[in-house]
């Protein structure tokens, strides 16, 4: 009996309140409706099968390895299916010969790896800035790396 008396008493607000409600609801109901995708990944299915082609430490490790004559400092990092390898080469090396040790840690990698996923170069050398940093690139469908334009 207090509740119809209450709502008796404050119809319009009990009514401002339902309508909230339902356009609240409504709302709700039309995103789903038009982005009903929302809820899938960032990457959606790009990634599947990634479980099947890890890349683990020790290969990371093998990577850096690659370029331990050249450089002090190369790290390697894997984000979706791009490897990213960031090399700061030392100050008497060569644009080539850099490209050529990129090239040789190709060798690194499996074929279903290679296959499987991107990876790009970014090798820097601060002493010698007139023919650095050069980034390379590798395609999973392309045996090469390509390099940015000679300067």
């Amino acid at each position: 009996m207090k509740f119809m008396k209450f709502i008796k008493k404050h119809t319009s607000m009990v009514v401002i309140v339902l309508v909230f409600i339902l356009i609240v609801v409504g709302l709700l109901v039309l995103k789903e409706i038009a982005f009903p995708e929302e809820n899938e990944a960032i990457y959606g299915t790009r990634l599947e099968g990634i479980k099947n082609v890890p890349i683990s430490k020790e290969k990371k490790n093998n990577i850096i390895g690659a370029f331990k004559d050249i450089s002090p400092s190369t790290t390697v990092r894997v984000a979706g299916r791009i490897i990213y390898i960031n090399v700061k080469v030392n100050g008497d090396i060569s644009r080539d010969t850099a490209k050529d040790y990129s090239n040789k840690s190709l060798e690194v990698f499996s074929e279903e790896e290679k296959n499987f996923y991107d990876i790009q170069f970014l090798i820097d050398n601060k002493e010698n800035e007139a023919q650095f940093p050069i980034m390379g690139y590798k395609h999973h469908t392309n045996p090469d790396i390509s390099w940015t334009k000679d300067r």
